[in-house]
């Protein structure tokens, strides 16, 4: 079940890659920055983020990939992976997606044991900003 907001990711594409195109669709890569800021449980906490992405776009408007990262809230170190699924247009992409997370940190040691489910948008290139919303899964 979709449980409360935890955090809010404001985020800039930093650059990208075409990997590969056949016929399942156009296989890129790409980087991006972001601002985090926290709510409910991780109210007050905020940091900065960065990551990288892998995307199948199919021919069909359905994308489907994963992604890797950290980020730095309130100076502890958390990783991220997460795998998501996309509609894309013309006009941009929309996308869910599943994350968890791995830190070291005692204060966010909660996260180690929390699975989100992010929701986002994106401009169509790799030069549009986008937003992310992770809300905790149970």
């Amino acid at each position: 079940m979709i449980g409360q907001k935890l955090f809010e990711e404001k985020f800039r594409p930093t650059g990208g890659a075409i990997k590969s195109i056949g016929s399942e669709g156009v296989e890129s890569e790409f980087s991006i920055t972001s601002e985090i800021t926290g709510f409910g449980k991780a109210q007050g906490i905020k940091g900065t983020n960065m990551g990288t992405l892998r995307n199948l776009a199919q021919p069909s408007g359905i994308g489907t990939g994963t992604g890797l990262g950290v980020m730095m809230l309130d100076g502890d170190a958390v990783t991220w992976t997460f795998s998501y699924a996309a509609k894309t247009s013309a006009a941009g992409a929309k996308y869910i997606c599943t994350v968890t997370f791995m830190t070291m940190s005692e204060k966010l040691a909660w996260l180690n044991q929390t699975i989100c489910v992010m929701e986002g948008e994106s401009g169509a290139d790799l030069t549009t900003p986008g937003t992310n919303v992770f809300y905790e899964w149970s």
